[in-house]
């Protein structure tokens, strides 16, 4: 049987006491952080434009690569009246920006050239963040336009 004995000052004993309580917290940071992507609802896989091509097929929309554009977004942290209404759309779809606020996401937008109003200009809208469709939308720029979810209009 071995005995070991140490002898530390107050000072030695509160800089441990610290030391280790700042790498607890700084493991739980660095995991919340690694685990949030995961926690997000969304559809997973999306990391290329072949891979978004065959995203918005899956719903049937039929859009032109040519016209992406691309941009990153900002999530709120707070959401106003428009994000609220915005959020709900993307609920109904089972998704959530709430998961994502204060965090930056891909913004990818392309031209439909099938949407059953024969309305032109209307766009669909991706919200893409590692690698998953997180948001977006189907919508008419116009003053009397509209709104709706990935999923193809059946009327």
């Amino acid at each position: 049987m071995f005995i070991i004995s140490a002898k530390f000052t107050r000072k030695q004993l509160i800089l441990m006491f610290v030391g280790a309580g700042a790498a607890i917290v700084l493991a739980i940071m660095l995991i919340s952080v690694f685990r949030a992507g995961s926690a997000v609802p969304g559809y997973s896989g999306v990391k290329t434009l072949d891979d978004r091509l065959t995203f918005m097929q899956s719903f049937g929309w039929k859009v032109d690569p040519s016209s992406e554009q691309a941009d990153k977004v900002l999530i709120p942290e707070k959401f106003d009246a428009v994000y609220q209404n915005y959020n709900q759309i993307q609920r109904e779809q089972g998704l959530d920006l709430r998961y994502l606020v204060g965090r930056e996401v891909q913004r990818y937008s392309y031209d439909v050239q099938n949407h059953p109003s024969g309305e032109p200009n209307v766009r669909i809208t991706l919200l893409v963040y590692k690698d998953k469709v997180v948001g977006g939308d189907v919508a008419s720029p116009a003053l009397d336009g509209f709104m709706h979810g990935f999923e193809y209009p059946s009327d």
